[in-house]
């Protein structure tokens, strides 16, 4: 069994572990003690929430929401153990924090890097299909990428693009 649990600070221990192990996944990064706690004051802040993913009375990853100018209806970051990926607790989890969003919102906003193929299939998949921003970057001299295909909104091209340390993370 899934379930959101609200974070306090007698959770703090598991909440930097889980916090660290994050930007490991997704940015092969190593953070320090200091920058996963500036990170948890962050998403505990006025205009955020964050909660524990449990599954089976274990903290297996988090959801955290946030606010830009109105309700929390942003899922921010969503991190589930790469241990118990693939068995649906992502999707369970985001289920849950749909529910926790629809008691005050009309819509969850969730933003994804263009070239993580993975979680724009999950969200879709989860019925994610309207088309709320575009976020386009400019990437400056010396930045090294791989192109991992070309896409046209509006009639206009774009790449996606994906720096060749995160190439992995995307097949």
């Amino acid at each position: 069994m899934i379930r959101l649990i609200p974070y306090d600070r007698s959770g703090e221990a598991a909440a930097l572990e889980l916090i660290r192990g994050f930007w490991l996944a997704h940015n092969q990064e190593t953070q320090t003690e200091e920058e996963a706690r500036a990170d948890l004051a962050a998403w505990t802040a006025e205009g955020h929430r964050f909660y524990f993913i449990e599954k089976d009375a274990d903290a297996v990853g988090f959801v955290h929401l946030g606010s830009r100018g109105g309700a929390c209806d942003w899922l921010e970051d969503l991190f589930v153990l790469p241990a118990c990926q693939n068995q649906g607790t992502g999707s369970e989890a985001i289920r849950l924090a749909e529910e926790i969003v629809r008691q005050y919102s009309d819509s969850l906003y969730i933003e994804a890097a263009a070239r993580n193929r993975r979680a724009i299939a999950l969200y879709h998949r989860l019925g994610y299909q309207c088309l709320n921003t575009v976020t386009v970057r400019k990437d400056f001299p010396g930045y090294a990428y791989e192109v991992q295909r070309s896409e046209r909104i509006y009639d206009l091209p774009f790449e996606i693009r994906a720096s060749r340390q995160t190439r992995e993370e995307t097949l």
